[in-house]
This record gives structure tokens, sequence and C-alpha cells, in this order.
């Protein structure tokens, strides 16, 4: 599940290339976590507005995007 070194009290960040609901990157979350380490932050480049910002953050994990569907004009 993870690929590399990942040690007990490493401090992790998340990059999620485009962020629909954040079901997926939980998981990862929940992976790195359970290996000991620290998830500090989860960063998509982009988030579809459709869940993930809300999810992640409401899983006690600090969300950001680089850019959103709106900022790049997808529409519904």
């Amino acid at each position: 599940m993870v690929e590399g070194i990942l040690k007990q009290g490493d401090v992790v960040l998340l990059v999620e290339d485009i962020a629909t609901t954040g079901g997926q990157v939980l998981e990862a979350a929940k992976v790195i976590t359970e290996a000991g380490a620290t998830v500090k932050k989860i960063v998509a480049v982009i988030d579809r507005k459709q869940g993930a910002g809300e999810n992640i953050t409401s899983a006690g994990y600090k969300f950001e995007s680089l850019l959103t569907k709106d900022d790049l004009g997808i529409k519904d």
C-alpha cells in the first residue's frame, strides 16, 4: 500500500490530482496514519467541488486545492 520507506513519526503531504468526493485520498490517509505517520495536509491539483473539501476537513485533515472546476470553466 505504501511505496518507499515510511517511518513512525514521519510527516506527509498527500497530493491528489483530481478530487471529487475525497474517498480515495482519505483511504490513503488512513493507510499512512495506520503506518504511524502524520498527514499534515491534503492538496488537490483540481477540486471538482463535489464534496471532497468538506469530506476531507470533516475527517480532520487540512485541505487545499490549486484550482477548482470553476477556475477552469467546467460546468456540471
